[in-house]
């Protein structure tokens, strides 16, 4: 196997899905093919075989006539999505604030004392990342293989959807670290019950945001 083609696959593959969740690539926006392997450098074939990836993975789809574009986004998707992870991550979170030992509430600590400064400053990219941070290492904590591997399987698309409130408004960026230091706080406590059901909130109202987001997407690109 030639391991640098394989190599360049997996690049272009990473790279166009890390577009496509960070939504510089819009939803249901066109894809053009010839246009990214010019804007990487590189040959039309590997870019082929990222899209059929995106395409099981539905980030990508195919239509009719063979053009590919953007998945698009929905409010139905997100209800759906942001349900399963709300009972989910409620679980995670409970199940945290019980297995955490000090030395990781002193990191989760860490990591929103990061995310509060990050929105004070109106460091919205900031915001979405030292969340994302906050809530993979409560899947740490938990110890809870099933719930993790679901959300994981879910995690690309949670992660469109996510970026869409934080950074369309500041007051959604400011809110959001306020529920973590608020959910960091449960966990230090030891409070499960308390920290299941903030996490919950903050799941509701992240889905929120992004219902509140997702016209404004729509309107551009179209369903």
């Amino acid at each position: 196997m030639d391991n640098r083609r394989l190599s360049t696959k997996d690049f272009v593959y990473y790279e166009i899905k890390k577009q496509v969740i960070e939504n510089v690539l819009k939803p249901s926006q066109s894809i053009n093919e010839i246009k990214i392997a010019s804007e990487l450098g590189i040959s039309r074939t590997p870019i082929r075989e990222a899209m059929q990836r995106l395409e099981i993975e539905e980030l990508i789809i195919r239509l009719p006539n063979g053009r590919l574009k953007v998945a698009p986004i929905s409010i139905q998707e997100a209800k759906e999505i942001y349900e399963v992870r709300g009972l989910l991550e409620g679980l995670v979170a409970r199940e945290a604030a019980i297995r955490a030992t000090d030395s990781d509430l002193q990191k989760l600590q860490m990591f929103t004392n990061l995310i509060v400064e990050a929105a004070e400053n109106d460091w919205r990219d900031d915001v979405v990342n030292y969340g994302g941070e906050i809530h993979s290492f409560l899947y740490q904590l938990s110890g809870n293989y099933t719930a993790v591997k679901i959300l994981k399987n879910m995690n690309d698309k949670i992660s469109r959807y996510r970026r869409l409130g934080p950074k369309d408004s500041t007051t959604r960026s400011k809110e959001a670290a306020h529920e973590h230091k608020q959910l960091t706080e449960a966990i230090v406590e030891r409070n499960s019950g308390k920290a299941e059901e903030l996490m919950k909130l903050h799941v509701k109202n992240s889905l929120g945001a992004a219902l509140d987001s997702i016209p404004n997407y729509i309107s551009e690109y179209g369903e």
